[in-house]
């Protein structure tokens, strides 16, 4: 894990290793955090299976990210204050990017030029630079940075401040800070509405769900009816939010439109992280006390497969097609 990063030894090994990245990731998978177990389980969503276990050398394993091109990903460490790169052609450790104190969770822009990192003890974002694997900017942001998202055309990273009560909107182009958004108390997930204008944000203390205007970071409405709501994804087509209840083992579907909560799913102990197909039909939730991983089938909200002994205390999951 702490080696220097050997992607560029040369162009045919980088040619040789890209073609077996495409080859693998044309299968669907899913790849977990297991913040106890240090390593990293690659789920094959096909056959709800565990195909491999990456170790990762780095205790407290939390957020993570797969690069758009599926090559790579992106897991911060934060006992080691680094975030590791690894290969999804060898699920080996290539790299070690040294960031901020705690660095808890992960996103990547669209181009895949850039992974942003949210260092909650350092109330800062580092901004990693993925052809070099180097801190290109490290960002002050609010208390206790804990979630962030990189908007669909890749300009802004949001970055939820969990102390402060407030989201902080950081340009890419300059890699500043632009705006801050007051929003309710304990903002933690983030996730963001498929045409580009929507944030929703779960917010634990308030047991809500604040609805951002990206445009001017105003709350739009606030969805409530949650227990310490803690992450949130938005469906492809922007219909559904569904949102883990981290105080009731439940995960809840909402309709979009009307804030209403249509469903709430039992899972397992402690959901820390929802994440969606890319053809909207199946939801996958990682279940920090229950070491599992519940897949939920979205047309009937109900789960239809768990998988057990995922990786001890999976805290966040990455989807790859």
């Amino acid at each position: 894990m702490r080696a220097h990063n050997a992607i560029s030894v040369s162009g045919l090994i980088v040619f040789a290793v890209l073609a077996t990245a495409l080859a693998a990731s044309a299968q669907p998978y899913g790849y977990v955090s297991n913040e106890l177990g240090n390593n990293v389980s690659v789920v094959n969503r096909a056959t709800n299976t565990i195909s491999a276990e990456i170790s990762v050398s780095g205790a407290g394993l939390s957020g993570i990210t797969v690069t758009p091109n599926g090559s790579y990903l992106y897991a911060a460490e934060q006992s080691k204050n680094s975030v590791a790169v690894i290969s999804t052609a060898s699920n080996s450790v290539v790299a070690t990017v040294p960031v901020g104190t705690g660095p808890v969770q992960v996103a990547v822009t669209p181009n895949g030029q850039t992974v942003y990192v949210a260092n909650e003890q350092s109330n800062n974002v580092s901004a990693i630079n993925t052809a070099t694997n180097t801190v290109v900017a490290t960002i002050p942001v609010g208390s206790k940075p804990v979630g962030l998202a990189v908007t669909g055309d890749g300009a802004y990273v949001l970055v939820t401040n969990f102390l402060s009560a407030n989201i902080s909107a950081i340009s890419t182009s300059s890699n500043s800070v632009r705006s801050t958004w007051t929003t309710l108390s304990g903002p933690s997930g983030i996730a963001l509405g498929p045409k580009g204008g929507i944030a929703y944000v779960t917010c634990q203390y308030a047991n809500s769900v604040a609805v951002h205007s990206i445009s001017n970071g105003s709350i739009v409405a606030t969805i409530p009816g949650f227990a310490a709501p803690n992450s949130a994804a938005v469906t492809p087509n922007g219909a559904f939010l569904y949102v883990t209840n981290g105080n009731s083992a439940s995960v809840a579907a909402v309709n979009a439109s009307s804030g209403q909560i249509v469903a709430k799913v039992l899972v397992g102990l402690l959901p820390t992280s929802v994440a969606i197909s890319a053809d909207g039909s199946t939801a996958y939730v990682t279940n920090g006390y229950g070491y599992s991983l519940s897949e939920i089938d979205m047309a009937t909200n109900a789960v239809k497969f768990t998988l057990p002994h995922v990786g001890v205390y999976p805290f966040s999951i990455a989807l790859y097609h």
